[in-house]
């Protein structure tokens, strides 16, 4: 015999079931739920997409969430993490776009496809100063790179996903991974760090 979905608990439903309870019946519990399994780890995404501002990427997080709800008639039952990173993708674009970040924004939107000359090559780095380093390096990179690396790198999406989440092909997304591994690679001189 199997249980109807408004039957089971919360917390064994996945996430596209909560939302589509939190979209075809305003369901604020299932609501409650889907912010409670994502909000930290988004809130994470936005403190190192704006530099370690947190309340910076509180505010982004609750934009997120804000906007979750009064979309929830458009969601479409395909994945709610990637619908979610879209909603989040586009809050830091805004931000870049409206914020001191404007001119590196600019600068990116014409270099696109340019590799960024690189110096200082690291030969031996132990774990912890290789990922200071790279922060560092990440923050010197332009938003929509930093953006990319964190899709793939540190949120783990895939390439499809990525191209959802950016609205881009996935050759652009894959000729941009491409050109940000190269340059990561080109710095750190360090080639099984940084994964394709």
């Amino acid at each position: 015999m199997t249980i109807p979905m408004f039957l089971k608990p919360l917390s064994s439903l996945k996430d596209e079931e909560l939302m589509l309870r939190v979209s075809s019946k305003d369901d604020d519990r299932a609501y409650g739920e889907l912010y409670h399994r994502h909000a930290r780890r988004l809130m994470g995404f936005f403190f190192r997409q704006s530099g370690g501002d947190e309340a910076l990427a509180a505010d982004l997080t609750q934009d997120a969430f804000m906007r979750v709800w009064t979309a929830r008639d458009k969601f479409s039952g395909s994945s709610f993490r990637t619908w979610l990173l879209t909603i989040g993708y586009n809050l830091v674009k805004n931000h870049y776009r409206l914020s001191e970040h404007q001119k590196q924004y600019e600068q990116f939107v014409v270099q696109t496809g340019e590799e960024v000359a690189e110096s200082n090559i690291v030969e031996h780095l132990d774990n912890k100063a290789f990922d200071q380093a790279l922060k560092q390096h990440l923050e010197k990179m332009p938003p929509e790179s930093r953006l990319l690396f964190s899709l793939r790198f540190e949120e783990e999406l895939t390439v499809p996903q990525i191209a959802v989440v950016m609205s881009v092909p996935e050759g652009t997304v894959k000729s941009r991974l491409h050109i940000l591994t190269q340059s990561l690679k080109q710095k750190f001189n360090y080639h099984d760090t940084v994964r394709r």
